[in-house]
């Protein structure tokens, strides 16, 4: 649930706070690193000497958070999970044996990362500002004017603020920290949790330290929840980095099922009335794309380009690409072939001239270089990729014949480059098909949506991809029977695309 999430746990304890006060607050910590850890989460901390009170009971919370993950990992990891802030010099010499055993231990297991800040500009500030450098989230507890700028530092970048609501008061005596956080977060919700602050001061009573109602295991259950409820009304909120677009329903389902969209899941609807579904897909790299896939609901390059514009205008998605079926030209294409668009003609633009003559005047719209170099990359190695796709075509259950009457069937899983010629014409005359590469020899395709897209893309200065699927020839054996099957693998190849080829531009 908190995977790439960074907890910073900011506050400090008065020398003067009753001992069982403070025994309550560090068995709390101890709860709440457990539950952090056990989502995939990962802390910030800043380490040097630990104060302590006269009985020996530690006024601040970085050294608990340490010593709880080094019992929760005792092996060696393959993920940070804390990050310590401190300088060489007081590893050295203000931290204890016990302590410096601890620290180098983490590192030295992979479970701790020392980030150095240099002994002369090491001040409350410069500490704050590492620590929120790093932080994606925020908890007070106690403290006072340092866990109010960190406060501050944290909502001016948007991030979210939990304070609770435990009476510690201060190591430094100098204000109330977290009970001043949370006294404006009651007043000023949206500022502390941007995207569910209304949500989270309802449950604020349930999450109290002070006069628990919860047991401490469940109360840190609670917050990581909140934190999860907030990342992913986040998400939500962002423009897509990539919008998906299909024309036909048979497309739209084919989409959804390769990019994992159930069909309990609900749309959103646009302010124009189109419908959409929001869909993760996890890059090589580790990396989100969070996509968005919407429909025209039916054939045109006219509805594909107003279509389009407007989802541009509302989404404003840094990536566009198109993904369907389209007709293939026999002896050049087979049955659930995908083409990769590199090019897009579209081929009805005309003028009529003297003697009833019609001169062609096609227009034309070649990929930019930045989709041209993905795709090479995509491209060059057909083994890794064949493999791959193979793998998702058997998820995706894509099992295509061997042959279908006497239309040839793709024998390969590897997707290659064409020109698509694009009109509002339903092709089913081959000597027409034929006289496309009149127009552009490399023309193997056809289909009646890419020229609107491609023209409203470039219009919104949109890198656009279209991936095609070969339904059929675009002749006298033209039917629907192969429809299905023909999308699912221009899906199969899309998916495998983003989380592959695809460069994400912003």
């Amino acid at each position: 649930m908190l995977t790439n999430s960074c907890i910073l746990l900011a506050g400090s304890i008065s020398n003067s706070t009753d001992d069982a006060k403070i025994d309550k607050a560090h068995t709390f910590i101890d709860a709440l690193v457990k539950e952090v850890i056990d989502a995939d989460g990962c802390f910030v901390a800043y380490c040097s000497a630990e104060p302590v009170n006269a009985n020996q009971k530690p006024l601040l919370f970085d050294w608990t958070v340490l010593r709880a993950i080094n019992r929760l990992i005792p092996d060696e990891s393959t993920k940070v999970r804390l990050k310590i802030i401190a300088s060489r010099e007081r590893v050295q010499n203000r931290m204890s044996k016990e302590q410096r055993q601890i620290f180098n231990g983490l590192i030295a297991r992979g479970i701790a990362e020392h980030i150095t800040l240099e002994e002369d500009i090491l001040t409350g500030s410069n500490v704050g500002t590492e620590q929120i450098e790093h932080a994606t989230a925020m908890i007070t507890l106690g403290g006072g004017k340092g866990v109010l700028d960190r406060a501050h530092k944290m909502t001016k970048q948007s991030l979210p603020v939990l304070p609770l609501d435990l009476q510690l008061g201060a190591n430094k005596e100098d204000g109330d920290g977290a009970l001043k956080v949370l006294e404006k977060f009651h007043s000023d919700p949206l500022k502390y949790m941007p995207n569910t602050g209304g949500e989270v001061v309802k449950i604020l009573p349930s999450l109290s330290l002070e006069d628990s109602v919860l047991d401490f295991t469940k109360i840190a259950k609670r917050i990581v929840n909140t934190f999860y409820e907030e990342e992913l009304a986040r998400v939500a909120a962002l423009p897509p980095d990539i919008l998906i677009l299909t024309a036909l329903p048979v497309e739209l389902a084919a989409a959804k099922q390769a990019f994992g969209i159930a069909e309990d899941i609900q749309h959103t609807t646009t302010d124009i009335g189109v419908h959409f579904w929001k869909a993760p897909v996890i890059r090589s790299n580790g990396e989100t794309a969070h996509c968005a896939i919407a429909c025209f609901g039916g054939p045109g390059n006219v509805d594909a380009s107003s279509i389009t514009s407007a989802l541009l205008s509302e989404l404003k998605p840094s990536n566009v690409i198109m993904l369907g079926i389209g007709a293939g030209m026999r002896d050049k294409c087979a049955l659930g072939e995908v083409i990769i668009a590199e090019r897009v003609v579209a081929y009805e633009g005309a003028a009529f001239i003297e003697g009833g003559k019609v001169e062609a005047r096609p227009e034309s719209t070649r990929l930019g270089l930045r989709s041209r170099q993905d795709i090479s990359s995509y491209l060059s190695n057909e083994e890794l990729l064949r493999n791959r796709l193979s793998d998702i075509y058997k998820i995706l259950n894509i099992t295509f014949p061997e042959q279908v009457g006497t239309n040839p069937v793709a024998k390969d899983f590897l997707p290659k480059t064409s020109t698509v010629g694009s009109g509002e014409k339903l092709m089913r005359d081959p000597e027409k098909f034929k006289s496309l590469r009149e127009l552009n020899g490399k023309t193997e395709v056809v289909d009646m949506e890419g020229a609107g897209v491609f023209a409203a893309c470039a219009n919104h200065e949109k890198p656009i991809m279209m991936f095609r699927g070969i339904s059929d020839f675009g002749d006298s054996t033209k039917n629907n029977k192969f429809h299905m099957l023909a999308a699912k693998a221009a899906a199969a190849v899309t998916v495998d695309y983003i989380a592959n080829g695809l460069t994400l531009y912003s």
